[in-house]
C-alpha cells in the first residue's frame, strides 16, 4: 500500500503561505460539507467549479488539503489546520461586522428577516409592506425557515422564532403565546367524527410526529402507521387538511384563520410555546434592526390572540378529545 503524503508537489518560489482568504474559506466549505457537493451548496458554485479551485490551490501552495475518497473529502493534517485558521479568521471577521454594524445610525440597508415559512408567505409581505412604507430607503431580504440560525455568523439580523426558550446568546422580545390544536374538514369530520383521535389518519409536519407521543398517540410507530401524509411544508399540510386526507395537528393562526378547516381539539398545553423576536445583541441597538424588531412587535401584536389559540375553539360535538385520558 503506498504510503500517504500531505505532499502533492516540490515546493519551488511558492507555498502554503501563498493562502489567501478565498483559499481559506473554499477549504473551510469543502471540510464542513464533507466534499464538493456540500461545498458548492454553500459557496453557490457548481461542483466543477469548487473541483477546479481546489485542485488549482493545491497545485499552486503544493500541499495537499483533502484525501479524496468516494464517500467525500477528508482534510488532511494540514488540512485540518487550515480548517482551523479558517474558523478564527471568519469568528473575527464576524465580530468585526457585528461591531462595525451595531454602530450604524441610520435608517438605511439591508436586513435579512428569518421567520418559520407560513409567516414568510402570508404574513411578511403585508408586515414588508408597512414597514418600508415609513422606511423607503431600507431593503429587506426574508428568508423562511424553522431550524435554528445563528445570529452570530449574521446568518440573519432578525429572527421570528416559537420556541421554549430562546439562544442565550440572542437578544429578544417575546411577543405571546404560541399554541398549536387539531384540525378537520367539516366533511371530513361529517364522516369520522364518531373515530377515536388515535384512529383517524393523519397530516403531519414532517419532524412533529414525536410531538403527539404520548399525549396524543400512544406510540411513534403507531403515530408512522397512522400518517398518510408528511411534509416539511406547513402550508402543505394544511392544504392536505383541506382536501379531507384527515385530520392534522398545525398552529392555531394556521387553522384557525382557514375558513375550511375547523377545529377539532383544545389546544395540547404540552406543545405551548412563545413567540419571540431575535438578534445579536450587538444589533440591538443599530438603528434599523431596532425599527424593524419594533415594528414586527407592534404589528403582531394585533394578533396575539390568534397565536395563542384563543379566537376559536372546538363544538363539543367536534371535540376529540372531550371525555378521554
Amino acid at each position: 500500500m503506498q504510503k500517504r503524503t500531505d505532499r502533492i508537489a516540490p515546493v519551488t518560489t511558492r507555498t502554503a503561505n501563498d493562502l489567501e482568504w478565498n483559499d481559506l474559506s473554499l477549504i473551510l466549505a469543502i471540510g464542513r460539507g464533507n466534499g464538493l457537493s456540500g461545498a458548492s451548496r454553500a459557496l453557490g458554485q457548481t461542483h466543477s467549479t469548487v473541483f477546479r479551485r481546489i485542485n488549482a490551490v493545491e497545485e499552486r501552495t503544493g500541499v495537499r488539503f483533502f484525501d479524496r475518497f468516494r464517500k467525500g473529502y477528508v482534510a488532511t493534517e494540514a488540512g485540518q489546520k487550515a480548517i482551523e485558521y479558517a474558523e478564527r479568521i471568519e469568528a473575527e471577521v464576524h465580530a468585526l461586522g457585528l461591531e462595525v454594524l451595531g454602530q450604524d445610525g441610520e435608517l438605511r440597508g439591508r436586513i435579512r428577516l428569518t421567520c418559520p415559512e407560513v409567516f414568510a408567505q402570508e404574513l411578511a409581505p403585508g408586515i414588508a409592506a408597512r414597514f418600508l412604507a415609513k422606511h423607503p430607503e431600507i431593503r429587506l431580504d426574508v428568508t423562511p425557515g424553522h431550524g435554528t440560525v445563528d445570529l452570530n455568523k449574521r446568518e440573519a439580523e432578525v429572527a421570528i422564532r416559537a420556541t421554549r426558550s430562546p439562544p442565550d446568546s440572542a437578544y429578544g422580545r417575546r411577543i405571546c403565546d404560541f399554541r398549536f390544536a387539531t384540525f378537520a374538514t367539516p366533511e371530513y369530520m361529517g364522516e369520522h367524527g364518531e373515530t377515536p383521535i388515535d384512529q383517524h389518519d393523519l397530516c403531519v409536519i414532517e419532524g412533529a410526529m414525536s410531538w403527539l407521543v404520548p399525549q396524543v398517540l400512544p406510540s411513534l410507530e403507531h403515530a408512522i402507521e397512522r400518517t398518510v401524509f408528511q411534509c416539511s411544508a406547513t402550508k402543505a399540510v394544511q392544504n392536505a387538511i383541506a382536501a379531507g386526507m384527515g385530520i392534522g395537528f398545525l398552529p392555531c393562526y394556521v387553522g384557525d384563520v382557514d375558513d375550511r378547516l375547523i377545529r377539532v381539539t383544545e389546544t395540547f398545553p404540552h406543545l405551548d410555546m412563545k413567540l419571540w423576536i431575535l438578534t445579536h445583541p450587538d444589533l440591538r441597538n443599530t438603528a434599523r434592526v431596532r425599527a424593524l424588531m419594533t415594528h414586527l412587535y407592534d404589528d403582531l401584536a394585533y394578533d396575539i390572540d390568534v397565536f395563542a389559540g384563543l379566537t376559536k375553539t372546538p363544538s363539543g360535538d367536534t371535540n376529540l378529545l372531550v371525555g378521554k385520558a
